[in-house]
């Protein structure tokens, strides 16, 4: 068979088995855009009954070229092409199936760690050997049992804490309190609460020495504020609209009274 689709791709598979485990973690752990259904989120069979086994696939992307500005912000919208990685693979099984890219309630995360794509991070991203946190994670549930994939036995360095002393919101483990969560929500964010971010925010990424390194720039806001809908709308940022990506890029210029 030809898998060339899932190129630059790390894939693992696990069970479908109800993850009780991240139950607790979820309960003391509000995460913003996802359901409070935590059943949902731990257990595939309520999105596909019969569900067996899941392949997890995690896509490489590149780090972003700037500061302020995250990776995700890049390049064509990661839900399209995961997406149609997944429904690829889909045509080499027989069986009934469920595609999720950041579409449905599981705990993507929670999943690529079962099915052994990477460890956590200690700012809750998952880490691979490979290709450390830079990664987007699909999921395909399926109702077949597959041969399941050894999770890593591995974790951050006891003595590291780049990331959570990085973090200009001391958000790590508070996903409410993240630029990233700030820059998308609709209500107006404040200066303090975006820390300069445009869209996003990669900072506990880019200081991971688990991750690899670029040269950074920083994007002036005047840019965003000059972008035409037609650059915009073919990046994971649409979904929010190209003024709400203004909105922030105003309030960042605010601040230096510009």
């Amino acid at each position: 068979m030809n898998f060339n689709f899932l190129e630059n791709c790390i894939v693992g598979v696990c069970d479908a088995a109800p993850l009780e485990e991240e139950r607790k973690r979820l309960l003391a752990t509000p995460t913003p855009f996802v359901t409070r259904d935590i059943e949902k989120r731990i257990n595939p069979a309520k999105s596909l009954p019969g569900a067996k086994s899941i392949i997890v696939v995690g896509k490489a992307y590149e780090p972003s070229p700037t500061n302020n500005l995250s990776s995700l912000a890049y390049g064509t919208d990661y839900h399209i092409t995961l997406r149609k990685i997944l429904e690829d693979l889909v045509n080499h099984l027989s069986c009934n199936s469920l595609v999720m890219v950041d579409s449905g309630p599981l705990s993507e995360r929670a999943f690529a760690v079962k099915a052994g794509l990477g460890f956590w991070g200690k700012n809750g991203m998952v880490i691979s050997p490979k290709l450390g946190s830079y990664f987007n994670i699909g999921l395909l549930i399926v109702d077949i049992v597959l041969p399941y994939s050894k999770p890593i036995n591995k974790k951050c360095p006891d003595d590291c804490n780049l990331c959570i002393e990085a973090c200009p919101n001391n958000a790590i483990g508070k996903p409410m309190e993240c630029a990233s969560y700030h820059t998308q929500k609709k209500s107006v964010p404040s200066q303090k609460e975006l820390a300069g971010q445009l869209y996003g925010c990669d900072i506990c990424q880019a200081c991971c020495p688990l991750n690899r390194k670029v040269q950074q720039d920083y994007i002036d806001p005047h840019t965003i504020l000059n972008m035409k809908e037609d650059i915009f709308t073919q990046t994971s940022m649409g979904w929010r609209g190209l003024e709400h990506l203004k909105r922030n890029a105003s309030i960042i210029l605010d601040k230096k009274g510009e």
